[in-house]
């Protein structure tokens, strides 16, 4: 009786670490290389980045990523780097919103005080088609000699799993989550936006477009993988 116990407790011990498991979104190759090519709505190249898995780390349960961003325009010319941190732990992968800081704005304001506030964005294991995810807000005030001379906010909401789709590109062919959402942008006025982002496991966003009123303002797709 005592050894029936103890089988149950441990297949009990290994379903609850088994749901804690979360899919990572992008590959788990440390120097692993994703490139990708943003269009307008008429089909033109505006732009192309490199993002880079520069860190990959488990400890433990916990997985986590420093990722770097190479950005460039439409003719090649280098826009600067970033950095941002991704993280799978406890059944639920996250995105700091510092990835969605623009680097050539922020360039304009680097002899000035900037604090960057950020929740993180976070999609849950085994994702279903309906399931309604959390919001993510990104808060960036700058001051000058003590003053705060300009706030700026991106809110994403209204995140839903919309459909469960196969995305092709010239990077090959993927079996994709279509997440869509909201985008709110406040400076001195605000902007709304609608996006889709269509996400796959072990490799990450492999296309993303955003509208205005229903009307596509430009996509962005995964173009080149080195792993």
């Amino acid at each position: 009786m005592n050894k029936l116990i103890i089988v149950a407790l441990l297949i009990s011990l290994h379903l609850s670490l088994f749901s804690q498991d979360c899919e990572f979104y992008y590959p788990k190759t440390e120097g692993a290389k994703l490139e990708y090519t943003s269009y307008d709505a008429k089909d033109k190249i505006t732009g192309s980045s490199i993002q880079i898995v520069k860190k990959l780390e488990t400890q433990g349960n916990i997985t986590s990523a420093i990722i770097e961003v190479q950005s460039f325009d439409k003719k090649g010319k280098d826009l600067g780097s970033k950095e941002y941190g991704v993280k799978c732990e406890k059944g639920i992968y996250s995105v700091d919103m510092k990835s969605f800081m623009d680097q050539a704005t922020m360039e304009a304001y680097e002899d000035m005080e900037v604090n960057v506030s950020s929740d993180n964005l976070e999609i849950p294991a085994n994702l279903n088609v309906g399931d309604e995810l959390g919001d993510g807000n990104l808060n960036i005030s700058i001051y000058s000699d003590g003053m705060k001379i300009m706030g700026m906010s991106t809110d994403i909401s209204q995140r839903i799993v919309d459909s469960k789709e196969e995305i092709t590109t010239k990077a090959g062919t993927f079996e994709c989550y279509k997440i869509t959402y909201t985008i709110t942008i406040k400076t001195m006025f605000s902007v709304r936006m609608e996006a889709a982002e269509w996400i796959c496991e072990d490799i990450g966003t492999v296309k993303s477009e955003t509208y205005s009123r229903g009307k596509s303002m430009g996509y962005t797709l995964l173009t080149g993988i080195t792993k």
